[in-house]
């Protein structure tokens, strides 16, 4: 539900101020430092993110379908298949 939201942006962006936090200065706007569902970026940026930190567990992504992780130990090998609805 919340996956999007932790993926790290690598461009500058920024938005205006969404309803509700507006602090009356319509000249002022945020800085997104992470990326938010509905960004063109998000799915790229979450993907990126937990790559690094499967790699970091030994995980390496396969060369025929990268959502599919693979980590081969000498007692045999963990598949990690990822799926991601953002519909």
């Amino acid at each position: 539900k919340t996956a999007f939201l932790n993926g790290d942006l690598a461009e500058e962006l920024w938005m205006r101020q969404p309803p509700g936090y507006s602090n009356g200065d319509p000249s002022q706007a945020c800085r997104l430092l992470k990326s938010v569902y509905g960004l063109k970026q998000a799915p790229r940026c979450w993907y990126e993110r937990l790559a690094a930190e499967l790699g970091k567990l030994g995980y390496e992504p396969s060369a025929s379908d990268p959502a599919l992780f693979v980590k081969r130990g000498s007692d045999g090998s963990i598949d990690v298949l990822l799926y991601v609805d953002d519909i």
